[in-house]
């Protein structure tokens, strides 16, 4: 039985337990009809489930600490960032991941080394058990030349790296396989995603992620990028790059 099941369970038992009460408390009384007895059982009873219900959702949508508490080591909502190296190149970017009771969407972009955006991605599954691990698809758009893929995403949650009882994982590995176009049967392996520090902007992790290698640093990737020879598909490293990897918070240190 999932939690979603269990606070379901719940909320049945406090409608059964009201059933019992009001219908007894009606039995008391000689001037109401049994079968009126049972239609105002029957309409108060359906109506206080289905209130239970929206409240009860209500409230778990509204606190991320109660989301934490129902999903725990499945929650995953926030900015992740991520980072993984072809060549030795590293490559990184955003997810921005939404999550509710029972659906989860993830949103992001791949950045280059002097942060420009060089492709986009989204969800479109969610995200499904198979075989012990949790993958997910996505679909992915190349920023230069238009041309969409798909990619299979694999992710290794660290589920018992929860700081508390009230946030979800902050680490989690993950590897990807691209389809469709020139890319078709390429591996994205040992994806490394960090969740940022709550109320982090965009702004800022991208700053934290291009700006601390300095500007030696970014001509030094530029260029490597422009030395990678083809893959065994025929694309660039750079264009292979535009996936959906992972990169911790902590850039490396600067020289």
């Amino acid at each position: 039985m999932n939690t979603l099941e269990k606070v379901n369970l719940a909320i049945l038992l406090a409608t059964i337990a009201y059933i019992i009460a009001i219908n007894t408390l009606l039995s008391a009384t000689d001037q109401i009809a049994p079968a009126l007895r049972w239609f105002i059982t029957f309409l108060t009873s359906v109506g206080l489930f289905r209130l239970l219900i929206i409240i009860v959702y209500w409230v778990l949508r509204s606190s991320d600490t109660l989301l934490a508490v129902y999903h725990q080591g499945r929650y995953l909502k926030g900015l992740w960032t991520y980072r993984y190296e072809v060549e030795g190149v590293p490559h990184m970017g955003v997810w921005r991941i939404a999550q509710d009771l029972s659906s989860i969407s993830i949103t992001g972009y791949g950045i280059d080394s002097s942060g420009r955006i060089d492709s986009h991605f989204r969800s479109i599954s969610q995200l499904f058990e198979h075989q012990g691990v949790d993958e997910i698809m996505f679909a992915r758009t190349d920023t230069a030349s238009g041309a969409e893929h798909f990619a299979k995403t694999t992710l290794y949650i660290d589920r018992l790296g929860r700081p508390n009882w009230r946030s979800g994982p902050t680490f989690m590995r993950a590897q990807s396989i691209l389809y469709g176009h020139e890319e078709d049967g390429v591996r994205h392996a040992d994806i490394i995603l960090r969740r940022s520090e709550p109320g982090s902007s965009e702004a800022r992790i991208v700053e934290e992620m291009c700006g601390a290698g300095g500007p030696d640093d970014v001509i030094r990737d530029l260029a490597s990028f422009s030395r990678r020879r083809p893959t065994r598909s025929g694309v660039d490293s750079r264009e292979q790059s535009r996936g959906l990897s992972v990169h911790p918070t902590t850039p490396p240190p600067a020289r």
